[in-house]
């Protein structure tokens, strides 16, 4: 996720937030910026790299409904933003999983390149 991201992701919080606590309505703007949040950890592969902080942000989403079924506005809001901060990381650790594993790629080519080069030289 990019700081670009990060901040806008901030702001709509931060304003959903304000306005949640405005009107005590259900959180609505929060649930579907925490499924949009949480769609796109999965996206970049969270599924496979980083799923406990995946399935935190989803057991909070559940809880939250829960919450915000028996009317508890504020309670559910507090936990939705939890869930958005659970999913970023979830996104970001797998993100830097799949870095990792395409750099970790890169020095086997560059190895065996490296290889193939001393090979050809001997000769």
């Amino acid at each position: 996720m990019t700081m670009k991201q990060i901040a806008t992701t901030l702001t709509l919080v931060l304003a959903t937030q304000l306005a949640a606590c405005a009107s005590g309505s259900p959180p609505r703007q929060e649930m579907e910026l925490t499924q949009t949040s949480i769609r796109s950890a999965e996206a970049a592969g969270a599924v496979s790299y980083a799923s406990k902080p995946l399935r935190a942000a989803q057991q909070k989403v559940t809880i939250a409904q829960t919450l915000i079924d028996q009317k508890k506005y504020d309670e559910a809001t507090r936990l939705l933003h939890l869930a958005i901060a659970d999913a970023e990381l979830a996104e970001a650790t797998a993100e830097a999983k799949k870095s990792a594993m395409a750099r970790d790629e890169l020095d086997q080519s560059i190895d065996l390149m490296k290889k193939e080069i001393e090979r050809v030289q001997e000769q």
